[in-house]
């Protein structure tokens, strides 16, 4: 039987993709509508179709320059060779980003196989429950206890990741003002930010500016006139989203203003499945209530030749298995 694969969503019926995910089984039942938005939102999205049905898909969101979430990747029992080629697919269309994904721990094999490494730095957002926003999945198959900490993590590590830190101020004392809007930003000051927050890596504030400008979602916070702080996230505006550049100016960090931007930003998309990856650093702040280290997310590199000593403080090495994966 011959094989189409649709990328354009008007192609694609909700109701034939809904019905692909409750044979497939993953996850709770959708929502027609929310299925038809999720995919019409998304940067890219593939559905391969057989017999005039949809028997296994995919899609990606994407800021389509350094960070990518794929999700909804579904195969029916009776066509899983068509997993390989979907995936390579979505690998070949995003080759250069880091490209992010989660899996059921059966098949974390599959990925390792296509290039995957699992990730160590992978957080869900979920509010004040100490739940995953989708009651279906186990939360000891997934998530990894609050406050876990891989024995790497405490020993030195190599490269330059940044450490939070404590601020002598009292936080009281500071008038911070919150904004969900970018007009009026000063991009050069917010990509100084980016670049003191994230190591001193030179960053090209055009890149910045269009990243933000075209986020769906984003966050700022002033002291005064200066701007202190900003939070960005993609998204498909009603499942899934995709956290990156939370940043606070290392002369402002220990003040919580960090939670209070990430917190705000959550909240601007409330009932969404809110994803992050973080550096080596940045674990301490996200390994807390709130927020759900992933047991079984993976990576795609945008630089498969990283070197080892740098790779080893974002990847696990391949076939590592947790207790009670074997």
């Amino acid at each position: 039987m011959s094989i189409q694969f649709l990328e354009d969503p008007k192609e694609m019926d909700p109701s034939e993709i809904a019905e692909l995910f409750s044979r497939a089984g993953i996850g709770r039942k959708r929502n027609l509508g929310s299925v038809a938005e999720a995919f019409q939102n998304s940067s890219f999205a593939l559905i391969a179709k057989a017999g005039g049905k949809a028997v296994a898909s995919g899609r990606v969101i994407s800021d389509r320059r350094a960070w990518a979430l794929m999700t909804d990747l579904a195969v029916l029992p009776e066509y899983q060779e068509l997993g390989d080629e979907l995936l390579e697919r979505l690998i070949c269309r995003f080759r250069g980003q880091e490209l992010f994904t989660w899996t059921c721990p059966d098949r974390i094999d599959f990925f390792e196989r296509h290039g995957f490494r699992r990730s160590k730095n992978s957080f869900t957002y979920a509010g004040e429950k100490e739940a995953a926003l989708d009651p279906m999945l186990p939360i000891e198959t997934f998530y990894l206890p609050v406050g876990y900490r891989f024995e790497s993590e405490f020993y030195p590590r190599a490269g330059k990741f940044p450490v939070g830190r404590k601020n002598p101020h009292p936080a009281d004392s500071l008038q911070a003002v919150f904004s969900e809007r970018s007009e009026g930003i000063d991009f050069t000051r917010l990509n100084e930010i980016l670049t003191e927050a994230f190591g001193g890596r030179e960053r090209d504030e055009a890149v910045t500016r269009e990243s933000f400008l075209n986020s769906p979602y984003v966050e700022y916070v002033h002291i005064g006139e200066k701007l202190v702080g900003c939070a960005r996230a993609e998204s498909d505006g009603v499942l899934q989203a995709l956290l990156l550049n939370v940043a606070i100016d290392p002369a402002y960090q220990g003040l919580r203003l960090g939670w209070e931007i990430v917190t705000r930003l959550a909240a601007q998309m409330k009932g969404q499945n809110i994803f992050l990856n973080t550096h080596p650093g940045g674990v301490g702040f996200y390994n807390r209530k709130g927020f759900r280290r992933n047991k079984t997310a993976l990576v795609y590199p945008a630089h498969p030749d990283m070197p080892d000593e740098i790779a080893r403080g974002f990847m696990l090495p391949v076939g590592y298995r947790f207790v009670g994966e074997y």
